[in-house]
């Protein structure tokens, strides 16, 4: 897989600028047993904002989406129902596994964000299954029907995905105490945000990263939308620090 130089730097990057309220990405990243849970929050300025779809764009062009890692064994998976990016249920991000969601919310009790088990793939997710084409979004491999998942520890390139039913509004992001790299300024400093990826990795430091370039569409109470697509590269908590660069840094590139 080829990994950019921005990325053997450490640092996050706009991909192209948003409208109003959606500001970019932001990451929290966690040590834990077997390696590191990275979380990606969907930043925006307005707490009454709700998010609509990722989308990985369309192939080809310039804004064209991608989720890349040179971690050993690619994003790691949970067993049985968590073995696929679609979250189980109402999954919390205390869970050992890669999972992507829209509008999960978060439980003031716990402390935990929240994935909403209502999010589902886009159609580049579409695979030939042991009955036909299938989403490989939400579809375990099935040994006796002869289907292996192709997508357990791959994203396909430009894949998004939406939510089946009602988002939750954005929440404070003050529980976030291991922000480690924004997509930009704004999204570095911005207060409200929505879940939307759990990457659970083997590796994470300044050469083992995660490259993120993906799009989001919020929506505000009057109905209007914003959306944007930014790109940021994910390494361990201190490899920006050992790197010499240090913080919550951001650098503009061009699309």
């Amino acid at each position: 897989m080829k990994i950019s130089m921005l990325a053997l730097c450490g640092v996050g990057a706009i991909a192209s600028s948003a409208s109003a309220d959606f500001l970019g990405w932001t990451s929290n990243v966690r040590s834990v047993s077997g390696g590191y849970l990275v979380n990606v929050f969907a930043v925006t300025d307005n707490s009454s904002d709700v998010i609509l779809n990722v989308f990985g764009g369309t192939p080809g062009t310039a804004n064209a989406g991608f989720i890349l890692t040179n971690s050993p064994g690619g994003f790691l998976q949970g067993a049985g129902t968590q073995s696929v990016f679609a979250p189980s249920g109402s999954q919390s991000w205390t869970t050992l596994d890669s999972f992507l969601t829209v509008g999960g919310g978060f439980n003031t009790t716990s402390n935990a964000w929240l994935g909403n088990g209502g999010t589902v793939g886009d159609p580049p997710w579409s695979v030939s299954g042991p009955d036909g084409p299938a989403n490989s979004f939400n579809t375990p491999s099935d040994p006796d029907a002869g289907f292996t998942n192709p997508n357990t520890s791959t994203i396909p390139a430009t894949a998004g995905w939406f939510l089946i039913g009602t988002s939750s509004p954005a929440r404070s992001l003050a529980s976030l105490t291991n922000r480690t790299v924004s997509s930009g300024a704004a999204a570095a400093s911005g207060t409200f945000g929505m879940m939307v990826a759990q990457l659970y990795v083997a590796e994470l430091d300044a050469t083992r990263i995660i490259d993120w370039k993906m799009g989001a569409t919020l929506k505000r109470t009057d109905g209007s939308t914003s959306s944007g697509t930014f790109q940021m590269v994910i390494p361990a908590p201190g490899a920006l620090a050992l790197l010499g660069i240090g913080g919550l840094a951001a650098r503009r590139r061009r699309a």
